[in-house]
């Protein structure tokens, strides 16, 4: 697998393609931008605000459901909606996304019940799925390597941000509103995205590819992802790995996995091509990604756990602490735009992950009794926080090297479909690990649990503080192979941005007689603008 030749585009050469205006950028920016915080921020939002929710509707049995029927459809949705963007057009099922999603939004807010609204966070959800992967793809095609690698660093810092203050807004509009806002505010900025998108992104007849969609491809997947990650998220919320549903609901996941490989491997057109994965480039910045996923899921399941349960602080002091962690994954997913740009693909991954592994290591060394801020071995200055730092850094250096190695080492017809799977298996793996740790820290803490001292007692409270803390800090002991597994793929990376861009797909062409190449010619005036 020679990735010198994988980082070329397959199709001709096309001459160099220079960045739109300034004004223009930043009005494409935000467009992307606002869409891409509206998917980010909403289970965040959601999370916070679900007891009250869940009270309000009579219904609190199944308040779970709102979280994940959301995930699963988002899940599903990113590779479907990465094939056909790659099909039909960037720029339209961008808008079709928007359109889902602030549809399942206003049907959110004016929810009946618990029922209805576990629908229409479904709903919600498929529109989502086009944020995660028609985004980075409209800034390959609009903008030249060099630029769409510090996009794509600032856009990754998304998700730090609305790990931040989704809980935030979340908590502000129980505290001054019903939590039928929650879906309502979702309007205006969506439709202001929407303006932005009809206003700085224009659009030509999409391509000429008729070949038949992948339906039981996309079937096969709906089916098999939706089971996984409903029996996963069910075993982190109280289902038994041996209770029926939850063996039946993986079974049907282990048997229709290897049914889905095989039509893929043998479809024309398939929505996952397994060819993708011979490329070294994909196949090592997948398994980063997975890991990626699964480290950033576990520690903010698992941290704000420790400091409420295990160490007697208070929720708002868990959001605090976990700032630690956000704000340096933002600035490190910013810094490694920059350097992918300067350095190329492995170095910035590495760094990221050398630096995230030795936050981990860092993390079984925190005390696992009170005060939280402490010093241990002159080590951890601040403790808790301040074994989060490296591992914040570490995990946003990531985001952007491992985008651009995969989306600059396919052919032009395949930009959507290789994003999509980078946030499809990012998704996966934070999944499938922290529900797996999840099992795991319940049976240590039920074995590290008191017998002796008689329950209710001070000394019975510390105990059971004692126990949830050290079965965390075995949480972190089982991430420390991860990392290093990371460590491992991320030496596997190699090759740099390309210098020039692919030829841009129909959608994102500029609106004119000219042919798409034509335009694209040194001199032409207006040539770098492929919006």
């Amino acid at each position: 697998m020679d990735d010198t030749v994988s980082n070329l585009p397959s199709s001709l050469p096309t001459p160099p393609v220079a960045a739109p205006s300034r004004l223009r950028s930043a009005g494409i920016l935000a467009a992307l931008m606002m869409g891409l915080l509206l998917g980010a921020l909403d289970n965040f939002i959601v999370v916070t605000a679900l007891p009250n929710i869940a009270q309000d509707l009579h219904d609190v049995s199944g308040q779970v459901f709102v979280v994940s029927s959301y995930l699963i459809a988002q899940t599903v949705a990113i590779p479907i909606f990465g094939k056909l963007s790659d099909r039909f057009g960037r720029r339209t099922f961008y808008l079709f996304g928007l359109g889902i999603f602030l549809a399942g939004s206003a049907a959110s807010g004016l929810s009946q019940n618990l029922d209805q609204l576990i629908a229409f966070r479904a709903v919600q959800g498929l529109g989502s799925g086009a944020f995660f992967t028609v985004v980075f793809s409209l800034v390959a095609d609009l903008f030249p390597p060099e630029a769409a690698a510090r996009l794509v660093g600032l856009l990754s810092g998304v998700f730090g941000i609305a790990i931040v203050f989704g809980p935030l807004i979340g908590s502000y509009i129980i505290d001054t509103t019903t939590w039928r806002w929650i879906f309502f505010v979702n309007l205006p900025v969506g439709f202001a995205a929407v303006a932005l998108v009809l206003t700085t992104i224009r659009s030509v007849p999409p391509s000429a590819d008729r070949r038949r969609f992948d339906v039981e491809g996309g079937g096969l997947m709906v089916v098999w992802v939706g089971a996984l990650i409903f029996a996963l998220v069910e075993t982190s919320n109280g289902w038994a790995w041996t209770d029926p549903r939850t063996i039946g609901l993986l079974a049907v996941a282990l048997v229709l996995f290897p049914v889905f490989l095989l039509v893929e491997w043998r479809a024309k057109d398939p929505l996952v091509p397994l060819r993708l994965f011979q490329k070294r480039l994909v196949a090592a910045s997948s398994g980063v990604n997975f890991l990626r996923g699964a480290l950033l899921t576990v520690v903010v399941t698992f941290v704000p756990i420790l400091v409420v349960q295990g160490l007697g602080g208070s929720t708002d002091l868990s959001r605090d602490i976990l700032y630690a962690f956000m704000i340096p994954m933002i600035i490190g997913a910013a810094l490694g735009g920059m350097m992918v740009a300067r350095i190329g693909y492995r170095a910035p991954v590495l760094v990221g992950v050398i630096l995230a592994t030795v936050g981990v290591a860092l993390l079984t060394a925190v005390p696992t009794t009170p005060p939280i801020f402490r010093f241990t071995a002159l080590v951890i200055p601040l403790g808790l926080a301040g074994a989060l730092i490296p591992i914040g850094f570490g995990v946003g250096m990531t985001f952007a090297p491992t985008q651009l190695a995969i989306q600059y080492s396919v052919a032009a017809k395949d930009v959507g479909t290789a994003n999509s799977l980078v946030w499809f298996i990012s998704n996966l793996g934070g999944s499938i690990v922290v529900s797996l740790l999840a099992t795991f820290q319940l049976s240590r803490f039920t074995a590290l649990q008191p017998t002796t001292i008689p329950p209710g007692s001070p000394a019975f409270l510390l105990a059971i503080h004692s126990a949830v803390a050290v079965s965390i800090q075995d949480v972190w002991w089982a991430l420390v192979p991860l990392g290093v597994a990371a460590i491992l793929f991320a030496l596997a990376i190699s090759g740099r941005l390309p210098k020039t861009q692919v030829a841009a797909t129909a959608d994102t062409a500029a609106p004119t007689e000219a042919p798409a190449v034509a335009r694209s010619l040194p001199g032409t005036p207006e040539a770098s603008d492929l919006s």
